[in-house]
């Protein structure tokens, strides 16, 4: 017997959709075999012709089709006619008075796609990318899906367009079509294809997205910005270089994206050693202005290419405290405290006074020269190409690695040591009250080499070290100056 069908909750607004995957375990479980995508969907020319219709549906597979009631009546469905019919048509339409016609609501469907899409692009690598792809810039509208494929796929060259699990695997989820990996932080508000298709190289998809077309993976690989600096682009020659003018490309923040905030420092040892052995320091640092510079990312790019197009770079530490590409980077990270290098110097040759250079003052340090050279061109002494020998731009004239540890190591060294103890601050002044000039200790300025230059002999310390003004320098107080560093 028929009978409508009752429903405890409002009849659906829409169709709920085919379910190719389920119905076709129906099958199977029942001991049918799969049916062929072809049964249902028509192939003409390569191409899939309109939707299934009851035709498909009913007949051998599910019995006769419904009969139409009269216009104003009801359809008779019993519950397993109701789900049959609930994937094209909205099961509010089925249980209302018959209208002569009932509407089919697909797509969109209201449950995922049953099938995702792959495309392998190693495999169409011959197939000229303009086949499917148009530039968006362009608003040319892309070919229908299949019409794309119908000049290959055609029985002979390649598979035929009856094949579809060939490219339509079945899927779980929301699937997604091939996509771009890594695409948080694009340029997609900058970058033009049309743009960039005038360009000698431009024409060729493959220029950028060569790692797409060696990829048969469902996510693809985006260009790199070692792609970009390919020869004869940006490679500071063909177009601006990618390690300058970052803001060109990347001009806003995109989301979820991470800062990385590199901290190591550059040094000039330790895997820099051997370049700075080979090579002079001009090639780094130039000279400008009667300073010494540096010459910007020039130099790293070389060795460090890769690192400048990374999403989490290594290198950047040694000159910024960030690594967002769309903001203007400054060298902001400040220099270390303490030199790497040193400078040799003969204290007999200049006369000037001891606080002309050693005046600044560090976390780590009393009466460091300061930093750059101002403190040897500023009186035209050293000049780029005047003055006495070394001139400005003969680096190791005055320093060599290494040599501002070996002056502290040896210095803290020294039999009855009072490196780790004294205080320059604290011996400013006299025992009058007035500034102690730095000679009244360092008495000896002969030497012609800073590592060299010799301690101040005890007897400028009695002075003060007389047990009134001072501790006394017999007795048992040594250690306050002299902490167990005799040999």
């Amino acid at each position: 017997m028929v009978v409508a069908i009752a429903h405890g909750d409002s009849p659906r607004p829409t169709a709920i959709g085919f379910d190719h995957l389920l119905h076709d375990r129906q099958v199977v479980v029942n001991g049918g075999e799969s049916i062929a995508c072809t049964h249902c969907h028509t192939v003409t020319g390569g191409r899939v012709i309109g939707r299934p219709d009851h035709g498909n549906c009913f007949g051998a597979c599910h019995g006769p089709a419904p009969r139409a009631p009269r216009l104003g009546g009801k359809l008779a469905l019993d519950a397993d006619r109701m789900k049959l019919c609930t994937p094209c048509h909205a099961e509010a339409a089925l249980v209302a008075p018959y209208p002569g016609k009932l509407g089919v609501f697909y797509p969109p469907y209201t449950i995922d796609r049953d099938f995702n899409l792959t495309i392998g692009h190693r495999a169409h690598a011959a197939a000229p990318c303009s086949e499917c792809h148009a530039p968006p810039e362009t608003k040319v509208a892309p070919k229908p899906p299949h019409a794309r494929c119908t000049s290959c796929h055609d029985g002979a060259r390649a598979s035929g367009m009856d094949r579809c699990s060939v490219c339509h695997p079945a899927a779980s989820g929301k699937p997604q079509p091939p996509e771009l990996r890594q695409v948080r932080d694009t340029v997609t508000a900058t970058f033009s294809h049309v743009k960039h298709a005038t360009r000698p190289r431009g024409g060729d998809c493959k220029t950028c997205h060569a790692a797409v077309l060696a990829t048969d993976d469902s996510e693809l690989p985006r260009p790199t910005a070692h792609d970009c600096a390919t020869a004869g682009c940006h490679d500071g020659k063909g177009a601006f270089a990618v390690t300058e003018a970052c803001t060109r490309c990347h001009a806003s923040e995109p989301a979820k994206f991470t800062v990385i905030r590199p901290t190591d420092r550059f040094t000039h040892g330790g895997p820099h050693a051997e370049v700075v052995a080979k090579q002079p320091c001009g090639a780094c640092h130039p000279i400008e202005r009667g300073e010494v510079a540096v010459a910007g990312h020039g130099p790293c790019v070389a060795c460090h290419a890769d690192d400048f197009g990374a999403r989490k770079p290594k290198i950047c530490g040694a000159c910024h405290n960030a690594t967002e590409p769309w903001r203007h980077l400054v060298a902001d990270r400040g220099p270390a405290e303490r030199t790497e290098l040193g400078a040799t110097l003969d204290h007999g040759k200049h006369a000037a006074t001891c606080t002309a250079c050693h005046q600044l003052r560090t976390q780590t340090q009393q009466l460091r020269p300061p930093r750059g050279h101002s403190a040897c061109t500023g009186g035209g002494c050293h000049e780029i190409a005047a003055g006495p020998a070394p001139r400005l731009g003969d680096c190791i004239g005055c320093h060599r690695l290494g040599l501002a540890a070996e002056r502290e190591t040896a210095r803290a060294a020294a039999p009855w040591s009072v490196r780790r103890t004294f205080d320059h601050d604290a011996h400013r002044t006299g025992r009058d009250g007035k500034a102690l000039a730095c000679t009244a200790c360092h008495v000896d300025l002969t030497a012609k080499n800073v590592v060299a230059l010799a301690t101040p002999p005890k007897p400028t310390c009695a002075p003060c070290h007389d047990g009134t003004f001072a501790f006394k320098l017999t007795g048992t107080s040594c250690t306050k100056c002299h902490p167990g560093t005799s040999k």
